[in-house]
């Protein structure tokens, strides 16, 4: 298993598209200086010697070295040496909503935000459970399976957005029927699946219906409701982040998307579980905290790496080879010897 010691450095790859910027900075201003001269294509080719292909080696050797550089500066870690490991918790499962309705502002800075700080908060109080993530919209997938690395488990929750599942719409029913395949213990005890939405079901199936099913299997299922039940438009944005308008419906009006709390309530009352309104400050998890440790918990074996060593010189040694032949490597043609 690879990991990086120093995620801080990843900020430096920014430094490629500003190198490919100077890179097109510069050849405007050599050519516009050339061409005060007079003819500038005749003047790099049979005077300065140019060769074009030559100049783009040198540059591409030296991105490669730079790449390089950043990935050592990120310092790559091997884990090499497996050891199991016995714990005590349950196994959670985490549905969270990426839908666009999760984007409504009714919770400052929009309620998919919101939704995330909502897992930060319960990660930092449990330490033993095995966790998954699910995340869905008109579609559910299986984003991380169960596990112990809360790690590896906040970076695909950093990344998941609505462009993570291209299936646009809600549909609760299937990331309920999804995250109950995560579970990888056929036992029916020691199971919780914390569904985090706005509630806004627009999919033919019936969450309740699956909810039920769940239950049968000893799942518990959680609610947490993201939003207003006053609601808010959702907003469309440019590029560059600014808001240009508001997602509108067939006939032109602006969407509102409300919370759907009695959807919610009666998903999780199904399975024995309960909802909890989002409310600033977090609240609801201590009261989620209470309910999973009336839960019990299992004794489980987890494999774990308890030893990880640098690896960072592979890529640094790479990153110099790359910087030396930018260096040696001409420009310009050798000149013929005059006789």
């Amino acid at each position: 298993m690879i990991r990086f010691a120093n995620t801080y450095a990843s900020v430096l790859w920014l430094g490629i598209p500003v190198l490919i910027l100077l890179f097109f900075m510069a050849d405007s201003l050599r050519r516009r200086a050339l061409e005060r001269i007079g003819d500038s294509r005749f003047i790099r080719r049979t005077i300065l010697m140019f060769e074009p292909a030559r100049r783009r080696w040198k540059r591409l050797f030296l991105l490669l070295g730079y790449s390089f550089f950043v990935l050592a500066a990120m310092r790559p870690q091997v884990g090499t040496k497996l050891e199991k490991v016995k714990r005590e918790g349950i196994d959670i499962v985490f549905a969270l909503d990426v839908s666009k309705s999760m984007l409504a502002e009714d919770l400052r800075p929009n309620r998919l935000a919101n939704a995330k700080n909502e897992i930060r908060a319960f990660l930092e109080h449990q330490t033993d459970d095995r966790v998954a993530l699910v995340v869905f919209a008109g579609g559910a997938y299986l984003m991380c399976p169960l596990t112990i690395d809360y790690g590896a488990f906040l970076m695909f929750l950093e990344s998941a957005d609505p462009s993570v599942v291209s299936s646009p719409g809600t549909d609760l029913a299937r990331a309920l029927e999804v995250s109950a395949t995560a579970f990888v213990d056929s036992a029916p005890r020691y199971k919780a699946v914390i569904l985090i939405t706005d509630g806004e079901q627009n999919a033919p199936g019936d969450p309740v219906e699956v909810a039920k099913k769940l239950a049968q299997q000893g799942i518990r299922v959680f609610t947490i409701g993201i939003g207003t039940p006053g609601g808010a438009p959702i907003p469309i944005r440019d590029e560059s982040g600014n808001i240009i308008g508001y997602q509108k419906d067939e006939t032109g009006a602006i969407v509102t998307s409300k919370l759907d709390e009695a959807l919610l309530t009666q998903i999780a009352e199904v399975t024995g579980g309960k909802y909890f309104p989002a409310r600033r400050g977090g609240s609801e998890i201590s009261g989620i905290l209470d309910e999973i440790d009336k839960m019990g918990k299992k004794e489980y074996e987890e494999v774990v790496f308890s030893q990880y060593d640098d690896r960072f010189y592979y890529p640094l040694t790479l990153a110099i080879i790359f910087l030396w032949l930018y260096w040696v490597f001409p420009e310009r043609k050798s000149r013929l010897p005059q006789s």
